[in-house]
């Protein structure tokens, strides 16, 4: 089931729900209001959901509950989710105070005065249905961590091989969303720069192919760089220079055998892999041998996995055969990552989920 129709299923749910919640409860508070007998086996039959509404309740949850793995395994942007739980609980809140919480507190008031020791007897947090408690409950969570993961720090998980062996597949990792300044949630745009990435930062972002879905690669070069790669011979430059990578020894796993580099950017060391062998030519190679200068704004990035990447040596050349546009009236419009582009910079790694279990092993900061 795609994304769309399952949010389309849990929105009906969530308003069949809703309407029936507040028309059932608001009957009943008024019927109660009118009547001159309380007892607190009414108030309780008053308050409970009914069977209906408790199933409705629990599809709602289980359905939520699926949106949200789905979400998290697809790649979705996580944030719009988010402002639909906010909206959803939101208006929850507002409807409830609108219709029924003088009804609810009218009537309570009123049991105290005819029920001997209500107070004592009631448990308050009882007094009214699960959805509008939840929701009030719930509104002001969501609320501070939509703002923690807009502003501060975003979760992240490792959907392919391409950062190995920084970064491996089901890494949960934390990005900080404030490294390069604050950005507005949903739109991403800068409002109060802090930082530019630097050369060697492992960043998520945007791809320019993709916009719908979030990557993470490390940045080789940041605006006026010139940047040569030799495809192949799989050597890197930078402003003509050769980034230094020294041998590490081979290793391999499941996907393939590999040569292991420490490779240094911008005085910082880390891993990276290359195929055993030699490269792989693919029709999308576009960088020329004289390379190119990265523009003002922009990035170009790679992931560690340096044969197992579909990165920024690839993206313009995919442009060019979609687009037809082999004159390349485009400006190498897809060649590199925008800076509005950018999530954040990773710089944790704070679980690694192992099979059916998760392990911390790999918990540590990202090189």
């Amino acid at each position: 089931m795609s994304l769309l129709v399952l949010s389309i299923v849990v929105l009906a749910l969530a308003i069949v729900l809703s309407v029936l919640v507040f028309v059932s409860y608001r009957k009943r508070l008024k019927a109660m209001e009118s009547d001159s007998k309380l007892s607190l086996e009414q108030i309780s039959d008053t308050f409970q959901s009914s069977p209906v509404e408790r199933f409705l309740g629990y599809l709602l949850s289980v359905t939520i509950g699926y949106l949200i793995l789905q979400t998290i395994r697809q790649g979705f942007d996580f944030s719009l989710l988010m402002i639909s739980a906010i909206g959803f609980t939101g208006v929850i809140f507002i409807v409830d105070l609108l219709l029924t919480r003088k009804h609810r507190a009218r009537l309570l008031k009123t049991a105290e005065g005819r029920i001997d020791n209500f107070k004592e007897k009631t448990d308050k947090t009882a007094l009214e249905p699960g959805l509008i408690e939840n929701s009030r409950a719930f509104l002001p969570i969501l609320v501070a961590v939509f703002l923690l993961r807009s502003f501060l720090f975003e979760p992240f998980q490792i959907p392919s091989g391409s950062m190995k062996p920084t970064l491996e597949i089901r890494d949960f990792i934390l990005v900080n969303r404030f490294a390069y300044g604050v950005r507005m949630p949903v739109t991403n745009e800068v409002i109060f720069p802090v930082a530019e990435p630097e050369q060697g930062d492992v960043i998520v972002f945007k791809p320019p192919h993709e916009p719908e879905k979030s990557f993470i690669k490390r940045v080789v070069a940041v605006p006026g760089d010139l940047v040569q790669y030799d495809y192949a011979r799989k050597i890197l430059r930078v402003n003509g220079a050769v980034v230094n990578k020294e041998f590490m020894g081979k290793t391999s796993d499941e996907v393939a055998d590999y040569n292991l580099y420490k490779e240094t950017l911008n005085g910082s060391e880390h891993l990276i892999y290359t195929n055993q062998g030699p490269a792989l030519r693919s029709s999308y190679e576009w960088l020329p041998a004289a390379g190119v200068v990265v523009p003002e704004g922009k990035y170009f990035v790679m992931g560690d996995n340096r044969d197992n990447s579909q990165d920024a040596r690839y993206w313009e050349g995919i442009r060019r055969v979609v687009q037809n546009d082999l004159a390349n009236s485009g400006d190498n419009a897809w060649g590199f990552v925008d800076e509005d582009a950018i999530l954040g910079k990773a710089f944790f790694i704070w679980m690694h989920w192992q099979g059916f279990y998760p392990s911390f092993g790999r918990a540590g900061l990202i090189e």
